[in-house]
């Protein structure tokens, strides 16, 4: 007699190949009694599968399925053109979060790093960056950004900026709000010589960091909206799950992973950060 031995195949790859429909990133589990698994997560360090993979698996369903006022997805409106969009914020969620994300004149600089994904031959042409932050400030002195496209980025590691520099911003509230914080909109435009070109598909990651170290800035903090929706409202592209990350050097964070139970959203509100409300102004076009 031979034992026989059945694994579910995981599904690491993003977007997932050939995938239809939305399974939700870390949310497997695994139910084995007799190795000492109950309902035990698949993922991250302590996860069933030993800190590799099992962010997702390969299984499906057949059948079919009825429209019930289904409704697409609609980038906000400063989002135009819109390359990019992490998704809205909803306070109502229970794991809803945020991170710092703000040059200050008091207080701890820091700076948080949101993925987003470039499909295959596709060239996308960034001409704007925004990100969405709660903040106690009105107002932006000066009223500017500090942005950066990178690419390679790993835990400890801060990989390679592609660009970077400071633009003039708006600074617009959503409507939106937290924690006795409002949430705003600081969104800078490119200029034709600091556009950004990307030509190669992957993962690549942003930041749209508030500056306000005017002295009559005084306290002012900004925390970086995340998304923890499944779908991400309003969302247009894909935004990798579980692969932010956050730096706080006077803090002692360096390029820290902004997810799980040891995360830099750890020991806030008891997690979240999966994802995060910013993006991209631009166009893309099919690649060579």
């Amino acid at each position: 007699m031979f034992l026989a031995f059945y694994m579910v195949s995981d599904v690491e790859d993003v977007p997932a190949p050939n995938h239809r429909g939305i399974q939700p990133n870390d949310d497997s589990f695994l139910n084995d009694s007799g190795a000492g698994f109950f309902y035990t997560p698949t993922w991250g360090q302590s996860g069933s599968c030993g800190g590799v993979g099992c962010d997702k698996f390969s299984a499906g369903l057949l059948g079919t399925a009825v429209a019930q006022d289904a409704q697409q997805p609609t980038p906000p409106p400063y989002c135009k053109p819109c390359l990019f969009y992490g998704g809205d914020f909803d306070a109502s969620n229970l794991l809803a979060n945020a991170l710092p994300n703000g040059f200050l004149y008091r207080g701890t600089p820091a700076a948080t790093y949101v993925p987003f994904y470039v499909p295959p031959s596709q060239t996308w042409t960034i001409t704007g960056l925004f990100s969405n932050n709660m903040s106690d400030s009105s107002f932006l002195d000066p009223p500017e950004i500090k942005w950066s496209i990178s690419s390679g980025i790993s835990p400890g590691n801060a990989g390679t900026v592609i660009a970077q520099g400071v633009i003039p911003a708006t600074y617009t509230a959503t409507g939106r709000s937290w924690n006795g914080m409002t949430e705003y909109t600081s969104l800078g435009h490119l200029t034709p010589q600091t556009t950004v070109i990307l030509t190669q598909a992957g993962v690549y990651w942003m930041t749209a960091t508030p500056i306000c170290t005017d002295p009559s800035c005084g306290f002012a903090q900004f925390l970086l909206s995340d998304v923890e929706d499944v779908p991400a409202p309003n969302h247009k592209g894909v935004q990798p799950n579980d692969d932010s990350f956050f730096l706080a050097i006077d803090d002692g964070w360096f390029f820290a992973p902004t997810w799980g139970a040891t995360g830099a959203c750890g020991g806030s509100n008891g997690g979240g950060c999966d994802k995060f409300s910013a993006g991209l102004l631009g166009y893309a076009k099919p690649g060579d």
